[in-house]
Formats: structure tokens, sequence, C-alpha cells
């Protein structure tokens, strides 16, 4: 029961709320505090933008300023020591506070330069300390170098029978050739620039004051070849050939060798050894005496190769006394260009150099594949397609050849090993034993005209017959000679046009496997076929010359320029 007093309270207390119930509902003024809010949000992203505005700037300026100092550091031509130079150029660029000696490490010498630098920075924020980020860390580093590369340089060249027709220049192909290559040599170890006034003579020196190039750089091997490769006994004697004659200095490889750039020149492997071509005559007639013009490996000095040369004077003349006779083997002249660049013959090199037959500079070479700063090279010229390679079977290279030569008159005596017999070809008779070996019952009319005539045989006494091997054996009988009786079985063969491209494709792969840099240069070649030929031999399509003439020049003197780009490593 509610009390009077209660009644009198009630109004007091129902006056007394309603301003609290109208601020608890007044809605006026929130968005203030809102956009406070917002307000702070828009300040705190801004200042993360400037902050990380500020931060980029900075970091840019840093790593540009460390990478100009060290690739002026590492400049070969640079001649202040390489920490001194990057100082410097913190220093210019207001920088010098954050860098300091112990965080460059460079190593200079006369051929290499090579400058690394490492920082590991703070930057203070203004902004994002309101995050509790007093601080953004950026890190800036780089490396460079210059290096002289080391370049080894096969010049690989045509010197076929038809290098000495016509080019279209109206002078033989040779001629152009001469001219080109002794271009490419003086650009190479002289001037990189080459020459270019009208009327040089190549058949000069170019002026020794013009050389630009350091001495001991570029190593040259030239490679004539035509239907072989000629090594000369000077270098074939010091790798893993077999020795059965010394007519000839040129090895004939198998088809599977071609898969690989290496030649086994290690004497240890004896029963791997490089096969010595035979010197024989394979295009004689059974009556002709073996004439050294046809023999697959013709033992001229202007076609031996040259191994590991740098002087300019002695390169001129090797390439001077070129001529041109034979077939076309390019598969061997690549063969031989590849392998003259393989470390397999450092050995060859050392002994060569004790002997004073190469430079001392050059004691490390053929270097690895993979030695920094080095850079292996092929050119590779022809002027048309493989012909023909003629070779010995294994059986007939060497040993007893089965010919008997009569110790007295030279009659000759042929053993049949099947019917173990001995073929007389003088009187076509078979026999047990050689012409000269044992008594020989001899018959034949003897008489006169006033005596009468009567078949009379006596015994004459054998005076002895001596068996030539095969290397002799080639030496006095061509062939033919050999081959016309059906019992001595074929001696020879040949590489044909089909088998020598495969043979040429495989070497041109395994030396781009080994990262070599092949140009090929097709100096009025037939179109079609061996365009596509030597543009597939090349590295890149862009590195096949298709060329015509005074062309050849141009050819070869931008091989050069393109092979000096390569010289220097940043």
């Amino acid at each position: 029961m509610k009390t009077r007093l209660d009644s009198q309270m009630e109004p007091k207390m129902r006056a007394a709320t309603k301003p609290r119930r109208r601020f608890w509902r007044d809605e006026s003024g929130s968005f203030i505090i809102f956009g406070l809010a917002i307000f702070l949000l828009m300040v705190f992203a801004g200042g993360l933008g400037v902050d990380v505005m500020r931060y980029e700037a900075h970091r840019t300026k840093v790593q540009n300023t460390l990478d100009r100092a060290i690739l002026a550091a590492a400049a070969l031509d640079q001649t202040l020591q390489p920490d001194a130079v990057v100082l410097d150029y913190f220093a210019k660029a207001g920088l010098g506070h954050l860098i300091t000696s112990e965080d460059i490490d460079w190593v200079a010498t006369d051929t290499e330069r090579r400058v690394e630098a490492s920082l590991d920075l703070k930057m203070g924020t203004t902004f994002l300390r309101m995050g509790n980020y007093h601080s953004l860390r950026f890190p800036a580093a780089g490396a460079a170098e210059e290096a002289a590369s080391l370049s080894e340089v096969s010049l690989v060249l045509d010197v076929s029978g038809s290098m000495g027709w016509d080019s279209h220049s109206g002078r033989s192909k040779l001629y152009e050739l001469k001219r080109a290559a002794k271009q490419f040599v003086n650009m190479m170890l002289c001037n990189p620039e080459g020459s270019e006034e009208p009327g040089f003579d190549w058949t000069d020196l170019p002026n020794e004051a013009d050389c630009t190039v350091d001495e001991d750089k570029i190593s040259i091997n030239v490679v004539p070849y035509s239907e072989q490769v000629l090594l000369g006994e000077t270098l074939l004697t010091r790798m893993n050939a077999t020795s059965e004659h010394t007519e000839s200095s040129c090895v004939t490889f198998q088809n599977a060798e071609f898969s690989t750039v290496a030649v086994n020149a290690d004497p240890a492997f004896e029963h791997e050894r490089l096969k010595r071509t035979g010197h024989f005559d394979p295009h004689g007639n059974r009556n002709n005496n073996p004439r050294d013009y046809n023999a697959p490996c013709l033992d001229d000095d202007w076609r031996e190769v040259t191994f590991l040369e740098d002087d300019l004077g002695d390169l001129f003349d090797v390439i001077e006394d070129l001529r041109a006779s034979g077939n076309t083997s390019i598969d061997l002249g690549m063969k031989w260009g590849a392998a003259l660049l393989d470390e397999s013959l450092k050995r060859v090199a050392e002994d060569m150099i004790a002997d004073g037959e190469i430079t001392n500079a050059f004691e490390d070479r053929p270097f690895a594949y993979d030695k920094r700063g080095i850079k292996k090279v092929i050119v590779l010229m022809t002027d048309g397609e493989n012909t023909s390679q003629d070779y010995l079977h294994d059986a007939y290279r060497s040993g007893p050849s089965g010919v008997y030569v009569n110790n007295n008159n030279g009659r000759v005596s042929i053993y049949d090993a099947e019917d173990d017999s001995y073929y007389w070809p003088w009187d076509g008779s078979w026999n047990d034993h050689a012409y000269g070996d044992g008594d020989t019952e001899e018959c034949g009319w003897q008489g006169s005209w006033w005596t009468g005539w009567r078949w009379v045989c006596t015994t004459v006494e054998g005076d002895g017959a001596t068996e030539l091997s095969f290397p002799e054996l080639w030496e006095e009988f061509t062939i033919a000679w050999y081959e016309q009786w059906n019992f001595t079985g074929n001696a020879a063969s040949d590489f044909g046009y089909h088998q020598k491209n495969t043979n040429l494709n495989a070497i041109c792969t395994a030396a781009k496997a080994e990262d070599v840099m092949v140009f090929t240069i097709g100096l009025e070649v037939p179109d079609g076929t061996q365009d596509t030929i030597m543009r597939n031999c090349a590295t890149f399509p862009s590195y096949y010359y298709d060329v015509e003439g005074l062309d050849i020049q141009n050819a070869f003197a931008s091989i050069a320029r393109e092979i000096s780009k390569l010289r220097l490593v940043n």
C-alpha cells in the first residue's frame, strides 16, 4: 500500500531521470569521435608511406653508389687500390659514414680484378614509431669483376684442290683466304680494330707499335685440312699413336670417335692407341708403282698443324705457305680443331715447351673448359662439300703381309693362308714355299738348231725370300695390284660423303657441348644442303657466314671482333 510519502516522492524521481535518459539517447557529436579515429589512422598510413619512401630513396642511393663504386674499382685499368676507390665513391656521395674497409673484399692481379661489398644498414623511422617500428633494415651488396680472358682459338682452313680455283673476286679462293686469315690473326694478336687501309698488303707484318692486345693471352692453332690433317712427327710422336711407319703423320679415326672432343694422347693406354694413317696408293692401277701424291696423308711441310702459337710473324708465314690440293674432309679438320683445344693435350704441350717448341707462357694450356675467364673458339672454313677419305682396314695396316720377295731377282710369291700354298705370279704356279725358300726345279728348252732342242729341268738352290710387312708392301705396290687376286681380300675402303657429314655433325655437337664457340664460313659453297650443314655446325645460326670472294675478309674480321667482345667479363 503506497504511503503518502511515496506518493509525494514519485513525481520528483520521475523528473530526475528524464535528463539522464535524454543524455543516453542523444547522438549529436558522435561522428566527431569516429572522425578522430579515422584521422589518426590516415596519419599513420601517410606516415607509413613517408617512411617507406624515405627508406626506398635512401636504399636506392646506397645501392647505386655501391654498384658504381665496385664497377670502377674492378676496372683493369684502375691504378688505385680497390677498397680505396669504393670508400672514395661513398665519401663523395655523402655516405662515407655507412661503409668501412672491412665491408669490402677484393682480389687484384695483372689479368683480373674482383671487388665485392656487403652492407647491413638500418634507417630510423618517424611515423612508424607509433607502431613500435623504430628502424627499418636494408642490406646492400654487389660484386663486379673484370678479367682479361685467356682465349684459345683453332683456325681450321680448307686447303683442298678446289681452293686453287678462281673465286668471284677474280683471284683464287686460296689467295682470298690467305688475306682474310692474316687479317684475322692480326686482329686477334695485335690490333682488334684490324686495318681498313685500302690496298693494305697482308703479306707484310703490321707495325708492332699498333699492337694493343696483351701478350700471352691468346693462343692460335692453325689446322689446314684436305683429305687428311697432317699433324707432323713433332706432334704425333708425343701422342699415343701407332708407329708402324713414319711416311705420314696423320690419324684415321673411326666413326664413334667423332662423338667426343678429346683424343687419347696418353701413352699409358697402349690398347687404345691412335691409328696412324697408312701410306698407300689407293688410286694407281696394278701395273703402276705407288705414287706419293695419291696417298691419303700427303707429307708436305705446308700442310702441317701449328699448335699453341702466338707469334704474329710465324703465323703469317704459316698462312702464306698454304697451297691447294687433295680431297675434302671437313669432319677431320673440325675433329683436330676441337682436339687441340682439349686439356687432354696438356702433357703434349708440356713436352713441347720443355723442348723449346712452344713458349713457356703456355705451360698450363690447353686449359680446362671450366676455368674462369677462358674462352675456346673454333673458326671452321670450307669452300665445298665433304668428298671421300681412303683408309686401310686394320688387318692391312701393319704386320706380315704374306707377300715374299726373292732376295736375288725380286720375284714375288703370295701366300694363301686358306690353302696353305704360295702363288708365283711370274709363272702362274702354286707351290708349297715362297720362291727362293728351298730348292726349286726350273725347266726350259735347251739346245740349238744344229744339235736339237730338248726340255731340261735343273734344281736351283734357293737364295732366300723375305716377307714384306704391310708398310713395306705399300711402298712397292698399289692397292689394285694387291687386290687383283681373290684370295688376298679387300685391303682398303673409304669414308664417303654421307658418313663424313654424319661425323661432322657429331664432332660439332661434341664441341658445342663443351661450350666451345664455333664459327663457320662457307666460301662460295653450293646452296642448299651444304649451307644447312655448316649452319648447324655453328654455335648459333648467325655464327655461319655464307660469303663470296672478297667477302671472306669481312667474315673473318667480324668473327675476330665477336671474339674480342667475349674477352672482357663483367
